[in-house]
């Protein structure tokens, strides 16, 4: 008889997340929504730019990706500082109708994700990627609005606190009522405090939740705060390995891609030469990029070398180089996505054991699955019914023929 391996599941489980993000599946979704949400970041700005509302160059998120995240981290925070501070209602708009944009997008693709990590750490199946994107697009809006409810739940209760002080423009009496009812400012204040914090920290388990339970968005929202303040022990453990393990596991990947680049381009140029090095230094000045993986100091050479930059080879080939780059750099991204899908995904399960009891095989299955089983079920119980029903007739028959013995 052969014997089974059972796995046993503990909080070991969160470093296989790092060979879970390398899924080829999961990194084509990866890829797919990066792309898809660089375009609609792109034409969004655009679009806002040309009418005046913001003042933001379209090719900022292009710069994101393709500059040096450790030279330009201060640069992006004092931009997005000054921008937060001249922010309008116009510009308020814009961000809004860029967040719901990237909400929409990645509530297919990232509910495409969990769905494949659920049947992968649960059940052990490889789901195809048309049928997790099928899946996604069934619970389109559950993924949607999950992550919302919070937001609107704070958006509510400060609305009560904005409604109490409009009334509290009336003269005497609204001050009188404003006064006295105050009180409930407080608790509205406290509930949104509550129903922001916790809902941030729980907002993590609300896609994982929708891929395993099969749920809506109440559901999601439920079991995350419920998770939340259920183990905040475990909740905090497993966060904090997750965080860790994490930026490790990044590390080594943007090192592994700087390698790529520098070692690339120094073996390449060490035969091209001359020509090689001014195409690097014409990719630095003019396309205003502090670092694309191989960062050098500016030396004397570089305005001629920009100048021997003339013809229209060198500047495709500055151009492929790019491309290349952009490419590498966003499967950083890529991976950096996938991680935090796939460790979210396993430590929902982990808590949902120890909370619930539900064992970790129990995943929602779609309807083509479930009539399968059924239909195996019963043609099972059909076999054991004509199987009991031939043995009736056989032994019948035997006792006729004793009676017609005796």
């Amino acid at each position: 008889m052969v014997e089974t391996k059972t796995h046993i599941h503990s909080w070991r489980d969160i470093f296989i997340a790092f060979k879970m993000a390398f899924d080829p599946k999961k990194m084509f979704l990866g890829y797919a929504g990066l792309l898809i949400s660089l375009v609609w970041c792109v034409m969004a700005v655009s679009f806002f730019s040309a009418l005046k509302i913001i003042n933001v160059s379209p090719f900022f998120f292009i710069k994101i990706i393709l500059s040096s995240m450790r030279e330009n981290c201060p640069i992006h925070g004092s931009n997005f500082s000054s921008v937060a501070t001249s922010f309008s209602m116009g510009g308020f708009f814009a961000f809004m109708v860029v967040v719901l944009g990237l909400l929409a997008i990645w509530s297919l693709l990232g509910g495409a994700i969990t769905r494949i990590t659920a049947l992968d750490y649960a059940r052990d199946e490889n789901v195809r990627l048309i049928d997790a994107i099928k899946f996604a697009r069934k619970k389109f809006w559950s993924f949607f609005w999950s992550p919302m409810i919070p937001f609107l739940g704070v958006f509510f209760f400060g609305l009560c606190n904005v409604i109490g002080g409009l009334i509290g423009r009336i003269p005497v009496l609204g001050e009188l009522v404003v006064a006295l009812g105050f009180p409930f400012a407080f608790i509205a204040g406290l509930m949104m405090a509550f129903v922001g914090i916790i809902g941030v920290l729980g907002m993590c388990f609300m896609y994982p939740t929708i891929s395993a339970e099969g749920s809506d968005a109440f559901d999601a929202m439920s079991r995350a705060y419920s998770y939340v303040l259920s183990r905040p022990k475990q909740f905090c453990m497993y966060c904090g390995i997750y965080i860790v393990y994490g930026i490790i596991c990044l590390s080594i990947v943007a090192l592994s891609a700087w390698l790529v680049i520098h070692l690339s381009f120094c073996t390449v140029g060490f035969g091209m030469g001359e020509k090689f090095f001014a195409v690097k230094s014409y990719i630095l000045q003019r396309c205003n990029i502090a670092c694309l993986g191989f960062c050098m100091k500016p030396v004397d050479k570089t305005q001629a070398a920009v100048s021997i930059l003339g013809g229209w080879s060198l500047k495709f080939l500055a151009g492929m180089l790019i491309v290349y780059i952009f490419f590498i750099k966003l499967a950083v991204w890529n991976f950096f996505i996938n991680y935090i899908f796939s460790a979210k995904t396993v430590i929902y399960f982990l808590l949902r054991k120890e909370i619930d009891s539900t064992n970790f095989t129990d995943v929602y299955l779609e309807n083509n699955g479930q009539d399968q089983l059924t239909s195996g079920i019963r043609n099972n119980d059909s076999k054991e019914f004509s199987e009991s029903t031939r043995n009736d007739g056989e032994r019948n028959q035997f006792t006729d023929e004793n009676t017609k013995n005796e």
